[in-house]
Formats: structure tokens, sequence, C-alpha cells
């Protein structure tokens, strides 16, 4: 039983000292009537995921891994084209010391809109 409890706290203590995958959940929702094309959301040069495209209506999520990220501070940043060839990049949120201050990203995309929410406000 003294080893299970032992066993508990070293792996309780390894999971607060921040081992393991840094980074937050990105979710992207396209709510235009036409597919979104090459979706990329950066949180530094080291740190990016691509959505290569999204059909009209389609909600893709994925995790934005921050190990790699510099201890500083800084923001978010959305890039992506509409179906007629209009770029757009939006720098939005921040992080500090390299950590997300939050769990999840929603960026709803509408026509010619960007609705980009945090944690609890999505939805």
């Amino acid at each position: 039983m003294k080893q299970t409890y032992i066993l508990f706290l070293f792996f309780l203590l390894l999971n607060s000292c921040g081992f393991g995958k840094k980074g937050i959940e990105v979710k992207v929702e396209n709510k235009t009537q036409t597919t979104l094309h090459n979706i990329i959301v950066v949180a530094s040069p080291q740190s990016s995921i691509i959505f290569d495209s999204i059909a009209p209506n389609e909600t893709i999520t994925k995790f934005l891994d921050m190990n790699e990220t510099q201890r500083v501070d800084g923001s978010y940043t959305v890039n992506f084209t509409y179906s007629d060839g209009e770029e757009i990049t939006q720098s939005f949120g921040y992080y500090t010391n390299g950590f997300p201050n939050n769990y999840l990203i929603c960026c709803e995309i509408s026509e010619h809109t960007a609705y980009i929410a945090f944690d609890s406000y999505c939805d």
C-alpha cells in the first residue's frame, strides 16, 4: 500500500511540474458556403498547425503543440484563404512565458469575419 501511495505521489509530482505536452486545443468551424483552404494557427515560428481545408459547416479540432515555443510572451495568429482568394490574417489572445493561458481556442469563420473565443466563451 505504501509503495502505491509513493508511486501515485511521484506521478502527480511529474504531472504538476509540466512534463508532457504543453499546448492548446484549436477548434475551427467553417460557417461559410464554400471550402476554406490553408487555415494556419501560429503561436511562434516553432509552434503552428495547419488545417488543409475545411468544408462548409464542418468543424475540425487539432492540438497546437507549444513544447518548442520559447519562454516568452506572445500572441496567436490565424491565417486563412477564402475560396475567392482573399487572404485573412488576424492576431488574437496571448500566452505567457511560452505557456497557453487557456485550454481551448474556438475560431468560427463566416463570410469575411473570424470570431475567436477562448474556453467557456466558445459556443
